[in-house]
């Protein structure tokens, strides 16, 4: 036989096996939530109820129904995480408008509330001219809700924009391309910056006499130092006790660990209910 095609021969004879692909596996999917940014599906902040006290006179029923409800509604439509200060675009029904439904963007100013109770106001400046609107977040109306851009500032209550110097700190472009959010396993940034403010005579609310006073406003622009040091002084001469009522001091890390154990076996229901129904169809 000739020695070429022996050489041949040996060759398709080797051991040679081929290596398998590499498996590229994503570890932020093992890191866990960092606190604050938790599923939403476990555990939002509108799933905390108001301080009633005595502590037994809260309608805990009413609460967990309310909190079942939520979960409902969060299965139905995405409602992604944002805080006061993202900027938001909400789609809702409207029979009166073209094609049955309305977009609106703009930043949030505020969210509070509790359970199917919980709204938040959005703000954009179109053609100079301020316009807010405030949605319930559980609203059956309510079609889609798209994160443009998640912030998170300082101060909860945002409404001292209304009577920024610059206006477009609120002017959001309807046409916005959203913005990819940092994973939940990452902290999330908090913006510390200062919004300079009208004409104290031009306010809608003296923002100086809130308390507390909002970090994210440039009030020492208006006041010296000494007048806003003052002031706190005075507000701690007067309202020193405070700082012992028990009815003012809301721990809520008790509840958040007993609201967590609760959605979880809310959610383990829906699913098995979910199930029945399809099986059944």
């Amino acid at each position: 036989m000739n020695m070429s095609l022996l050489r041949v021969i040996r060759r398709l004879q080797s051991s040679f096996v081929a290596p398998q692909r590499p498996t590229l596996i994503s570890t932020d999917a093992e890191k866990p939530n960092v606190e604050g940014r938790e599923d939403a599906n476990l555990f939002s902040l509108e799933y905390i109820p108001p301080q009633v006290q005595p502590e037994w006179h809260r309608n805990k029923l009413k609460y967990r129904l309310e909190r079942m409800d939520c979960l409902r509604r969060r299965q139905a439509i995405d409602i992604p995480e944002f805080y006061p200060g993202s900027i938001l675009a909400v789609t809702v029904a409207d029979n009166y408008a073209p094609g049955k439904s309305m977009r609106f963007a703009g930043r949030c100013l505020y969210k509070d509330g509790f359970g199917l109770g919980c709204k938040f106001v959005l703000r954009n400046v179109i053609d100079n001219e301020g316009v807010e609107k405030m949605y319930h977040l559980f609203a059956p109306y309510i079609q889609k809700v798209e994160l443009l851009r998640l912030e998170k500032w300082i101060d909860t209550d945002l409404r001292f924009l209304r009577d920024a110097a610059d206006q477009s700190i609120c002017e959001i472009d309807p046409n916005m391309q959203a913005e990819s959010p940092l994973p939940k396993t990452e902290e999330l940034p908090v913006y510390k910056g200062k919004i300079r403010l009208r004409e104290i005579a031009m306010w809608e609310f003296l923002y100086h006499k809130q308390w507390p006073r909002p970090y994210n406003a440039y009030l020492e622009e208006h006041f010296i130092e000494e007048e806003l040091i003052e002031r706190e002084k005075i507000h701690w001469q007067t309202q020193s006790h405070l700082k012992y009522d028990i009815c003012k001091h809301y721990d809520v890390t008790k509840i958040k660990a007993e609201i967590m154990d609760e959605m979880k076996d809310n959610r383990h229901r829906v699913d098995v209910a979910d199930k029945k129904i399809t099986a059944d169809a």
